[in-house]
């Protein structure tokens, strides 16, 4: 038994442990899922390599949510698998995002509120 990626948190982590552990990760044979929030955190990520980008639209020092922020970093991610993670509440959210190229979502608290998580996902998609 063992993982088969890691999620490296932008805010979490100085640049260099971001270098090392993506590096680290990659060596092990892992996909890496990198977390960011703002321009800041884009910028601390430009040495990256990993393709898969996360956008958290929950501000982790506020906990306010929008799904601006994944729009606003789209531009600075092209060529990026744009993952928008937080904030996905309904059928709308997803086909909001779909509509402007990010088909790829982390739902948790949604999820984690439904009574049929199955029924949740067929509602969303």
């Amino acid at each position: 038994m063992g993982a088969d990626a890691v999620l490296l948190i932008a805010a979490a982590l100085e640049q260099g442990q971001l270098e090392r552990f993506e590096a680290l990760a990659h060596e092990l044979g892992m996909t890496v899922l990198l977390e960011l929030h703002d321009e800041t955190e884009l910028e601390k990520c430009r040495n990256l390599t990993t393709p898969l980008r996360g956008v958290n639209n929950r501000n982790l020092r506020t906990f306010e949510v929008s799904l601006d922020q994944t729009l606003s970093l789209l531009p600075a991610l092209e060529g990026k698998t744009v993952v928008t993670e937080s904030g996905i509440t309904g059928k709308a959210d997803v086909e909001f995002m779909r509509a402007r190229g990010v088909h790829t979502f982390l739902i948790g608290e949604t999820f984690m509120r439904a009574d049929d998580i199955g029924a949740e996902v067929g509602k969303l998609f």
